[in-house]
């Protein structure tokens, strides 16, 4: 199994704009054209398309959906890592919310919630881990995932730990990784199964994308 773990295109979050909560931020008018790059680039048809929820990356996996209309498509819970839902339904940008982000990575309490709209790290953990045993199940050959940057750190960091339940130390181990790991918009990374070696991956590229269309948001 190949699995292409894709980043949304542009958002107006990335591009430092207001907005009122992760699901429903959208893409720029250039993240929609990385997402017709990405839709471009592939050589073979997925068997699956698997989306997140949240419009940014419903809107990314649209251009390959109708690229591809005989290929399977399914909505799974592979959101962004919501953790400080206080932020939920109010205007805010990246800059306003730094400092209660950096207060929460500083506290390394991987069981908090902010609120009912918020997850923990254990949680997304969880979540992450999860994905990998549905993908694992699924029986197909390639699979087009269609997800979010801090997302796809916490798959990476559940491949490289193995980690069933993080702890502080891993949650403060976590944090330095996300922090060296840059994934842009619209970045690919191949995730490869094997049956003796499980999951391998390559680092996320943005190769695909012409200089002209690449953002800055990691």
């Amino acid at each position: 199994m190949t699995v292409w773990l894709i980043r949304h295109g542009e958002s107006l979050a990335n591009a430092g704009s207001h907005t009122t909560g992760s699901a429903t931020n959208p893409l720029t008018p250039l993240g929609t054209r990385q997402a017709a790059v990405v839709a471009s680039v592939f050589s073979h048809a997925p068997d699956l398309v698997v989306c997140s929820p949240y419009l940014r990356a419903r809107q990314t996996a649209q251009p390959t959906i109708d690229r591809f209309p005989r290929a399977r498509v399914e909505e799974w819970p592979i959101e962004e890592f919501d953790y400080l839902g206080r932020f939920h339904g109010k205007p805010t940008t990246a800059a306003q919310r730094a400092s209660a982000v950096a207060a929460y990575w500083a506290a390394a309490d991987p069981r908090y919630r902010d609120d009912e709209n918020s997850e923990s790290f254990v949680d997304v953990h969880a979540r992450a881990r999860r994905f990998l045993a549905r993908l694992a199940e699924s029986g197909v050959e390639r699979v087009a995932a269609f997800t979010h940057g801090m997302f796809m750190r916490v798959v990476l960091w559940a491949i490289l730990t193995g980690d069933t339940v993080p702890d502080s130390d891993s949650m403060r181990r976590f944090h330095t990784f996300r922090m060296a790991t840059l994934i842009p918009n619209c970045s690919i990374l191949p995730l490869v199964l094997h049956r003796e070696q499980g999951y391998q991956f390559l680092s996320a590229t943005t190769a695909h994308l012409p200089a002209t269309l690449q953002s800055g948001g990691y």
